[in-house]
């Protein structure tokens, strides 16, 4: 088969870009939350790096452990990225600005969006494929 109408790699790279912006949408939504909260530090997800360290992960299945007694994979990308600390915008009381937060919020909310979407273009035309192959 031509490496044209390959599509693993198309698949790997969305999933891999859909779960982290859903790790980064949880990040933002807890910065929202603790709002509030005294001398609070907001968090973020580099999404490049966290995306070039995913990239580097072995394109396989994962596997599932269906009994607490078996062993966890040795090789697997780590599920969780791991936010860092953002160090501007101290206003006296915490480091959250309700507008910034927002604006994360929305842009990580079109970029995951646009992944689902490019994911669904990517099935329709294989499905597309599979039907003119049949007729």
């Amino acid at each position: 088969m031509p490496e044209q109408f390959s599509f693993k790699n198309t698949f790997f790279t969305l999933e891999k870009a859909i779960n982290i912006f859903q790790q980064r949408h949880n990040t933002i939504a807890s910065n929202i939350s603790n709002l509030e909260t005294p001398s609070y530090t907001p968090k973020d997800i580099d999404f490049k790096a966290a995306m070039a360290q995913a990239l580097k992960s072995e394109k396989t299945i994962g596997l599932v452990n269906t009994n607490p007694g078996h062993m966890a994979e040795a090789n697997s990308f780590c599920r969780e990225t791991v936010p860092y600390e953002e160090s501007e915008g101290w206003n006296g009381f915490n480091s959250v600005s309700i507008d910034k937060e927002m604006t994360k919020l929305i842009e990580n909310n079109l970029m995951h969006r646009a992944s689902i979407e490019a994911l669904l273009r990517k099935i329709t035309l294989i499905k597309d494929i599979l039907k003119e192959g049949g007729q």
